[in-house]
């Protein structure tokens, strides 16, 4: 594509973006890539012979960034009859050698409110999709908190909250198993890699071509998470009161949260009340479902 097209590609993206906006319309764009616009930036600069900056990139690329980032959000329109249009931006980066340092990569967490960080090492692990829940964040989790709460349940934030705590631990504990072997784990490390590794393919885990799982609702999603939750605090007490780790029944709990995950609307109450009987008979003499 021509250097010229390259950079007003964008624009004339989003100006479409932004028509179907004024009809009422929630509209998504995605550019791929914001990059390869950059790098367009770069080299038209090069030939107006503009003053570089960072890694030859004009040193407007911040702001020309920011003017086009606030295009995006949620307007109340002019006109009859009253509407309300939306426009969501997600805008694609490609840093040479996952280098998050570089400028266009800063440049953009500088004006945008979320990351999606993709990471290589869980698409080799075929952890789909490979999100890494510790570089990505949210600027408005906590704007957010309330409609959860309402949607799904007031203990959506702790429960949030404890996901990401025990996946942390997981990521400690595997550096961890990587020296010693896994063998030489106490019996709760051991439950904390073989928990987060359900949540990871249960709750995190998703297949684009099922399509009871190419989209999971946020009722199906508070569900997964809270029984992988209810999963890891029943072994806990178990382990606490000194059943060894071998005596867990973790197989059939962690089975039934995956048929949970591939199930359909119409099945999802059925399925979630087999998966909490599994997780209640996890203990050693617990009665199976």
């Amino acid at each position: 594509m021509p250097v010229a097209a390259r950079e007003a590609s964008v624009y004339l993206g989003i100006t479409i973006a932004e028509y179907y906006r004024d009809m009422g319309l929630r509209v998504a764009v995605l550019a791929d890539s914001l990059s390869r616009w950059a790098e367009a930036l770069r080299e038209m600069g090069s030939r107006l012979q503009e003053i570089p900056g960072e890694e030859g990139y004009p040193t407007y690329l911040v702001n020309r960034l920011g003017k086009f980032y606030e295009r995006s959000g949620r307007v109340a329109l002019l006109g009859r009859p009253e509407r309300t249009g939306a426009l969501t931006f997600i805008g694609a980066i490609s840093p040479p050698g996952g280098d998050f340092s570089e400028p266009v990569t800063q440049a953009s967490l500088r004006v945008a409110g979320t990351l999606w960080a993709l990471d290589a090492a869980l698409a080799h692990q075929r952890q789909f999709p490979a999100v890494d829940w510790e570089t990505s964040y949210s600027l408005h989790a906590g704007q957010l908190m309330p409609w959860f709460s309402r949607r799904v349940g007031t203990d959506w934030p702790a429960l949030r909250r404890d996901t990401l705590d025990l996946l942390q631990r997981d990521r400690d504990i595997r550096e961890i198993a990587a020296l010693v072997g896994p063998g030489a784990l106490q019996d709760p490390d051991r439950l904390v890699l073989e928990t987060a590794r359900t949540v990871r393919e249960a709750v995190l885990g998703q297949s684009a071509y099922d399509p009871k799982d190419a989209v999971s609702s946020v009722e199906k999603t508070y569900l997964l998470a809270a029984l992988a939750n209810r999963l890891f605090q029943a072994a806990s007490r178990a382990l606490a009161s000194g059943a060894p780790f071998e005596t867990l029944r973790l197989s059939p709990a962690r089975q039934a949260l995956l048929a949970l995950r591939d199930a359909g609307p119409e099945e999802l109450d059925d399925r979630a009340a087999r998966t909490a009987a599994a997780v209640d008979a996890i203990a050693p003499g617990g009665k199976a479902p």
